[in-house]
């Protein structure tokens, strides 16, 4: 079972609350503990401006591949956009359409990173630069190689980037699960949304989840999916706040990877946002969502 990631996924950003050194700690963590091997791991290559354009608009794809960047549009997007930031996320890019494509030939795709779901067509937002899941979406649709895609986006912030450039798009689903009073502020429309109070926690949680994505996978009948795996839906992490406990997580990638499974739905897993206090959970709760990936593969 293959695993992508590129070691420019991690750039320097001291003192943000995004660290984007959780992808390669998770990819370390799996290595260590012989969950995943070193040749086991592919790295993607850069999208193309082609590739960019099928998510966003022709200024802001030349903003990122050329590095030209206004203090607005950083900070809209609440990050000092540094060449080796803007980098990481045009590399996330390329690993989550590579994972796509691992998804459509094995049944499951992993991105060791990606999930930056508050990109919009003609800005960032939230941390997030550019749609990696628009554009390997999009992707796949130019070539034929699907019909209909589900987004099942699970972290804790609505996906407002994804819903926005996927709004009026008959052959795309999108599901989120997201606290009601986390960021965004002003959310967009998904195809369902479903809100949760804060400290929702484990039981509640993964009740709604198990009655609310069987009925999206049998309605929809999608022949891909994206699985959006935030981590901040965990119970001490700074910026999420639903209550779920690690092992509620494991449960809740479990029941995602097996629904697909069971519908021979090919899923491509991207890990998105977490926040804990302990960047060692944080870490912890990507391997295990990877580990239980490859126990469904």
């Amino acid at each position: 079972m293959k695993i992508v990631f590129s070691k420019y996924y991690t750039a320097r950003t001291p003192g943000h609350v995004f660290r984007s050194d959780k992808f390669e700690a998770a990819l370390e963590l799996l290595l260590k503990e012989g969950a995943v091997l070193k040749k086991d791991i592919l790295s993607p290559a850069a999208p193309s401006k082609a590739d960019l354009l099928l998510a966003h608009s022709p200024v802001w794809a030349d903003k990122n591949l050329r590095f030209k960047f206004s203090a607005e549009d950083g900070a809209r997007a609440e990050l000092r956009i540094t060449r080796g930031v803007a980098r990481a996320h045009l590399m996330n890019v390329g690993g989550t359409i590579l994972a796509a494509r691992l998804a459509l030939e094995s049944g499951i795709g992993i991105n060791c990173g990606g999930g930056a779901h508050h990109a919009f067509g003609d800005h960032g937002e939230g941390f997030c630069l550019l749609n990696d899941i628009a554009v390997a979406v999009k992707k796949l649709f130019k070539e034929r190689l699907i019909k209909r895609a589900l987004v099942i986006d699970l972290d804790a912030h609505q996906g407002n980037g994804t819903a926005s450039i996927f709004r009026g798009d008959r052959r795309v689903f999108t599901f989120s699960m997201h606290g009601a009073e986390l960021y965004p502020v002003k959310k967009e429309k998904s195809s369902l949304d479903i809100e949760l109070r804060p400290g929702t926690g484990d039981a509640a949680y993964l009740a709604a989840l198990g009655r609310e994505l069987p009925r999206a996978l049998d309605g929809f009948r999608p022949d891909f999916a994206v699985y959006v795996a935030g981590a901040d839906v965990y119970r001490r992490d700074l910026l999420g706040g639903l209550g779920l406990t690690m092992g509620g997580i494991r449960r809740r990638d479990a029941l995602v990877f097996g629904a697909c499974r069971a519908r021979r739905v090919p899923a491509a897993l991207v890990l998105s946002g977490g926040y804990a206090k302990k960047f060692s959970e944080t870490v912890r709760i990507h391997a295990n969502t990877i580990k239980e990936a490859l126990r469904f593969a």
